[in-house]
């Protein structure tokens, strides 16, 4: 009998302990994700493309200082609340209007910081791919790495512009007109994901940062 009474009371904790796993389980994995944002945020990142302004300059988001970024750096997107925003960087201040769900890039270049908004997916069978031409060329395109399909392009200036495609494995390159201006490494394309490219100018050259769209936790 009092076999019997052990046994049922092993059983009895063996089936409280099996009932409470899954409550530990779901205590174990708090904290190993990022908590989405907050509903009707945006997104704001930092592109550093004034070669006059030395050094790692940390910019300012509402008041709230990030890591420090270098000339040719790209920052991840911070969230911000939509609405007024304060962006600062190497003492140069820009107020802006930011729209819920909406990316900008707020970019470093001659002196001054201006606010780019970014394009939005449209196709979630798609990529997406934004190139930026932060050099003084009005002939910078996107091409594919032989330079014998236009993917993005012509740019002037200064000017953004996107593409939605297919994605598939394949290489790219910048051009200036005909000629290679600047390489870039291989990153393959996944559909509803969005990728940046900036195109600087440095010491008389090409430098392309390439990247995907990220928000960071900072």
């Amino acid at each position: 009998m009092f076999n019997t009474i052990l046994r049922g009371s092993l059983l009895s904790i063996f089936i409280m302990l099996f009932l409470a796993l899954p409550a530990f389980a779901v205590s174990e994995d708090e904290g190993l994700y990022d908590a989405p944002p907050p509903e009707g945020s945006a997104f704001a990142r930092f592109i550093h493309a004034d070669p006059n302004v030395g050094g790692d300059i940390s910019p300012k988001l509402n008041g709230k200082s990030l890591d420090g970024v270098k000339f040719t750096g790209v920052k991840p997107y911070g969230v911000i609340p939509s609405g007024k925003t304060m962006a600062e960087i190497a003492g140069i201040t820009l107020e802006f209007d930011a729209d819920s769900d909406s990316y900008y890039s707020l970019v470093l270049q001659k002196g001054e910081l201006r606010a780019v908004k970014e394009p939005e997916l449209q196709d979630q069978l798609k990529a997406q791919i934004i190139v930026h031409n932060l050099t003084s060329k009005d002939d910078i395109s996107l091409k594919t790495a032989d330079g014998k399909v236009s993917v993005v392009g012509p740019l002037t200036a200064g000017e953004t512009k996107n593409r939605e495609i297919n994605p598939i494995k394949v290489s790219f390159a910048i051009y200036s007109g005909d000629e290679k201006y600047a390489d870039l490494v291989d990153w393959p394309l996944e559909r509803k994901e969005s990728y940046i490219i900036v195109v600087f100018e440095k010491d008389g050259a090409g430098v392309a940062i390439y990247d995907r769209a990220r928000v960071s936790a900072e």
